[in-house]
């Protein structure tokens, strides 16, 4: 006679998934302050738009230079001495642009290098925090996991814009010193940590980098599902992020104090406060096609009202239907692929993945700078909402992705399609 296995304890009694939130929090608090404030530092520094977005376009670089190599870094040694090298070079690179700023050497060129090595650092060393997560929680609770990380990530989010833009309006250097605090309290956090996280045993045999990444590109490319969420991926990210830089960078040029503008940031990050507090029993109830299909049509709507908006309530009221859908979204998609990807691989996997849905994130500074500067906003908003719509018709077309059921019903659905959910 066999006896069911006990249910695992709510992540609240987690002690070590509490350590890892805590340490997350504080490490995206920073960061979400000193992402949003930095755009506005450099228009401040620079006085030039097309400056801002040539140092914006650099940091998206940074990031992707480091996806892949982080990403094997994070399948090659322990997790959590990672975790700590990413929060302590963090803590560096924001004392030097403290340094820099209060010595008034802030030209674009030392911007853009600053720039380059903190999201290059960030993306080297920052997938390990990710890959570790399933080490830490039970595949049953992913998914909820996920969905609080939606809710974390929106709480920043709503703070960081306001709290962003007046750190701004008092002085340039307070939002890295912000950055600089959370990268110690992220430290500090995973100090206490416990496991070490090692992706494999330890007596696993030596592999060559270029085989675990052939290993890891072929993984993704056997499955379709995940081919449909990276072309959708890729084009919303780019027209939302676009979208969104552009009315930042537009209202701030018109002389719209910083703090009314952080927020429009602030209502977002309360649309999706409110979409990840749903998330939980979204996830549990209605199927992982119908909440990534659902919320993308949703921000196509919002993204082409944008460009005609008659001010900023309006802008307002769009910028919270294309944010009350993000959460289920993620929480959905990535608690999906998660649960399908072996320990070993999470962190090439996410770095390919990351890779291509990022690939022309760069591009989003850039064409929002210049494309203010040659042709004005409304066409430039314009341009971001037709690639968001790109992405909907993709999601639309994608039979793979839409079937994807409910949550409960992962495990079942990953050995009935051929999807490994184990090592």
């Amino acid at each position: 006679m066999t006896t069911a296995a006990p249910a695992p304890p709510p992540l609240r009694r987690n002690a070590e998934y509490r350590r890892w939130l805590v340490g997350d929090i504080c490490l995206e608090l920073g960061t979400g302050i000193g992402t949003f404030a930095f755009p506005l530092v450099t228009l401040v520094v620079t006085g030039s738009l097309g400056a801002t977005g040539l140092v914006g376009m650099i940091q998206g670089i940074g990031g992707l230079a480091g996806l892949i190599p982080g990403g094997l870094l994070a399948d090659r040694f322990g997790r959590r001495r990672l975790r700590l090298l990413a929060g302590s070079t963090g803590v560096l690179l924001q004392a030097i642009l403290v340094a820099v700023l209060v010595a008034g050497w802030g030209s674009v060129a030392v911007l853009a290098v600053i720039a380059f090595l903190d999201r290059f650092r960030a993306a080297l060393l920052g997938a390990a925090s990710d890959a570790m997560l399933k080490q830490i929680v039970p595949p049953a609770q992913l998914a909820r996991a996920a969905a609080v990380n939606e809710g974390r990530d929106a709480a920043v989010e709503m703070a960081a814009g306001p709290v962003g833009g007046a750190l701004v309006g008092l002085s340039v250097v307070f939002p890295p010193l912000a950055q600089l605090l959370g990268n110690l309290g992220s430290v500090l956090a995973t100090w206490r940590m416990r496991g070490r996280y090692l992706p494999r045993a330890e007596d696993h045999a030596p592999t060559r980098v270029r085989d675990d990444l052939r290993e890891a590109v072929a993984w993704t490319l056997s499955q379709r599902v995940r081919i449909q969420l990276l072309g959708v991926a890729t084009l919303v990210n780019l027209g939302m992020n676009g979208l969104l830089l552009t009315v930042l960078l537009h209202l701030t040029a018109s002389g719209v104090p910083t703090g009314r503008v952080g927020l429009l940031n602030t209502v977002f990050a309360a649309s999706i406060l409110l979409g990840a507090f749903l998330a939980p029993r979204l996830v549990d109830r209605v199927s992982t096609g119908m909440l990534v299909t659902a919320p993308i049509l949703l921000m196509t709507v919002a993204g082409v009202f944008v460009p005609f908006a008659p001010g900023l309530l309006a802008i307002g009221a769009a910028y919270a239907v294309m944010g009350i859908g993000l959460a289920p979204l993620n929480a959905a998609a990535q608690g999906f692929f998660m649960h399908i990807t072996p320990v070993s691989m999470q962190g090439r996997i996410g770095a390919l993945m990351g890779m291509v849905a990022m690939g022309l994130m760069p591009l989003a500074p850039a064409v929002a700078g210049w494309g203010l500067e040659l042709t004005g906003p409304r066409p430039t908003m314009i341009l971001f909402a037709v690639i968001i719509g790109l992405g909907a018709l993709v999601v639309l077309g994608g039979k793979d992705l839409r079937r994807v059921p409910v949550a409960s019903r992962w495990e079942s659905y990953a050995r009935e399609q051929g999807l490994s959910a184990g090592d």
